[in-house]
């Protein structure tokens, strides 16, 4: 189930919107990935079993995990085929920052800590439950009650992390949105006119955008996309290199395995057997 909106408010000077709000099983895996400046993902793990790749490092999934992969975190998730995580997932960005002072502690710990991984200690499941119910309802007074919601929800994500941590930007949230989803589930074919087909600019305004969200232009994400879909082929298909090679948009297995080695720093061979030392010292 997935309710993509469009809620703001104001949280300690800082505007936050809400643009999307995910409920369900994870049956596939989701390739690496990174969100653009001051975007932030919050998961929630109700059910099922899984793995988190997260700034090449792995972690466990399982119920009562929660996470966050904000601005810039190559990440991905790999459910358990046979118990497949079961995930609430909040999508929300942040205005360009007005100046935080140090009182704004629940700002100051997101803006500080773009990737944090541990457990619910605050019942953030209460306000999960809650959000749907008001989505679902469509009663009076909606909007002031989600909006509660959402700030009840980001205090007790800040209390959360607090028990372990001791450029302007446009207004296309929805637009945001579509890009990240062409990247993750397009990259086989994906073009820049396609990417400038959902921002409907020019070539050289969209490729200004990308660097904007991520740091870089439309071939270097797309190689990225590309590389996160192989990784997850290799490790949780039955594909052959070949077929992976082909799936993810190259001509020839050749130009794959070049690509993957000036991507990754490794041979395929040499990227299995790190993935499996990494998940016997996470065990």
């Amino acid at each position: 189930m997935e309710h993509k909106v469009n809620y703001s408010f104001m949280l300690e000077n800082q505007k936050i919107n809400i643009l999307m709000i995910t409920h369900g099983t994870i049956t596939n895996p989701i390739p690496k990935h990174r969100h653009s400046k001051n975007s932030y993902e919050v998961h929630y793990i109700f059910g099922g079993k899984g793995t988190l790749v997260a700034q090449e490092k792995t972690y466990a999934l399982f119920p009562g995990t929660l996470f966050v992969t904000g601005p810039e975190i190559d990440h991905e998730q790999n459910p358990d085929m046979a118990d497949p995580m079961q995930e609430d997932c909040l999508y929300f960005y942040m205005d360009s920052p007005n100046p935080i002072p140090k009182s704004a502690h629940i700002i100051n710990i997101l803006r500080t800590h773009p990737f944090w991984y541990g457990r619910d200690t605050q019942n953030i499941v209460q306000t999960i439950h809650l959000i749907h119910e008001e989505l679902n309802a469509h009663k009076i007074g909606q909007v002031i009650s989600l909006n509660a919601c959402f700030q009840r929800y980001l205090v007790q994500l800040a209390r959360n992390m607090a028990t372990i941590i001791p450029q302007d930007k446009m207004e296309i949230g929805p637009v945001q949105l579509k890009i990240e989803d062409a990247f993750l589930y397009q990259y086989r074919d994906i073009t820049l006119d396609d990417i400038c087909d959902i921002t409907g600019m020019c070539r050289r305004q969209t490729q200004r955008l990308l660097e904007n969200y991520y740091g870089y232009g439309f071939q270097k994400k797309r190689t990225a996309s590309r590389m996160a879909a192989a990784t997850a082929f290799l490790l949780y298909s039955d594909l052959s290199v070949d077929e992976i090679a082909e799936s993810v948009g190259y001509s020839s297995l050749s130009s794959f395995l070049q690509a993957f080695k000036a991507y990754y720093h490794m041979t395929i061979k040499e990227y299995r057997a790190f993935v499996e030392i990494s998940m016997q010292e996470s065990q």
